[in-house]
């Protein structure tokens, strides 16, 4: 059985990433490299920060990309608390939804927010 996991998602720069992984989400920082560290995302689960190349996921209009580039993968966090209350708290520190509970971090990663 599985008991945890890691998805390695690519930024310009993990040492500011970290910071909304951190302060908005509320995640644990695990281990900082030179450009690349990891955070605990709770759960068995680690989300890895990499300097690299980043994936488009949406246009400068916010539509999605065009059809035809390579399909971006949607990372989902399961909250602690009712799922409301945790759009809620996101909001709260500046993090905007879409009506299926996606959004995204300041490098274009897709993430979403479900209840378990």
């Amino acid at each position: 059985m599985i008991a945890g996991g890691m998805v390695t998602l690519f930024v310009r720069d993990a040492k500011v990433a970290v910071r909304f992984y951190v302060e908005t989400l509320g995640m644990k920082l695990v281990a900082e490299r030179d450009g690349a560290a990891t955070l605990d995302a709770g759960d068995g689960f680690l989300v890895e920060l990499q300097n690299g190349a980043l994936a488009k996921t949406r246009s400068e209009d916010g539509t999605p990309s065009p059809r035809g580039e390579a399909p971006v993968p949607l990372v989902t966090f399961y909250p602690k608390v009712p799922l409301a209350e945790a759009i809620a708290i996101y909001e709260n520190r500046g993090v905007v939804f879409d009506e299926d509970g996606r959004f995204a971090d300041a490098d274009g990663n897709a993430l979403c927010l479900r209840a378990r």
